[in-house]
């Protein structure tokens, strides 16, 4: 039932995504905030009335001033996860948040558990390979139905650099502690859905003398150590399958500097 009914207020809430709407301002920007007295409001802070008539707070990021009614588009929401609350984040047109960026500006408003969904989602992953007899072997994460292979990836957090992300996730999902190979940063970018789109950053990091395994309290996926040509066949979709082909031709080049250098 909790599922379910999370289910819902996120169906509810993401019909805004996207949507531009002049906010009317309850308690401008420096304004006392009526849940933290003697604390002033970082943000302005809005409403707006859904079709069923509900108010939903809604708090605008990325305006320096305080206003009376702000036009700006929904960019996510907070969901807590141990009360009956939830609002929407809006921004200026032009301006776009995370779901790492919004938890991070709306800090002062969450207590407890919350879930940030976004209309902007950020994920930080690697392509995780280690040498055996010379060869570099990938890493990749088999999804427990079988379906989907990938390379380990996860949603950046509020104060994280993209390479603590990517190490932080790969650790997270394979049991791995890698290490980061400098020179290697690609964007991958594409539409979750017609109201949300995704960018994703890939590192290419190396790991010695690990076994990959499910680490308990995360997800349990299945492992793959594989070859280039072996992995290449695995992976799911076109964009990993090319993103593996740039990896192996860096890590190539790498682990000959490597050999010259000895």
């Amino acid at each position: 039932m909790i599922h379910r009914n999370l289910r819902e207020k996120k169906a509810r809430l993401e019909a805004f995504f996207g949507r531009v709407i002049p906010i009317v301002i309850d308690f401008p920007l420096g304004s006392e905030d009526p849940a933290r007295p003697g604390e002033t409001l970082p943000v302005n802070t809005g409403h707006l009335i859904t079709e069923t008539g509900a108010r939903l707070t809604v708090y605008v990021l990325g305006v320096g001033s305080p206003a009376k009614v702000i036009t700006a588009k929904i960019v996510g929401a907070l969901i807590s996860l141990d009360e009956d609350k939830v609002c929407l984040a809006a921004a200026p047109e032009g301006k776009s948040y995370d779901q790492a960026q919004i938890r991070e500006s709306l800090d002062f408003a969450c207590s407890g558990r919350v879930e940030v969904e976004a209309v902007c989602q950020r994920s930080c992953g690697t392509v995780p390979f280690t040498v055996s007899d010379g060869e570099p072997m990938y890493l990749l994460i088999r999804s427990r139905n079988g379906r989907l292979c990938s390379f380990p990836k996860g949603h950046t957090e509020p104060g994280e650099t993209e390479e603590e992300t990517a190490l932080r996730e790969t650790w997270e999902e394979t049991s791995v502690r890698a290490r980061i190979v400098s020179g290697f940063r690609r964007e991958m970018k594409y539409s979750l859905d017609k109201r949300k789109k995704k960018t994703v950053v890939y590192f290419v990091a190396g790991f010695d003398s690990q076994t990959p395994k499910h680490n308990a309290g995360f997800e349990n996926n299945s492992y793959l150590l594989l070859n280039f040509s072996e992995a290449l066949n695995a992976l799911t979709y076109a964009n990993s399958k090319n993103l593996l082909i740039a990896a192996d031709a860096f890590v190539r080049k790498h682990l000959s500097r490597k050999k010259i250098a000895r």
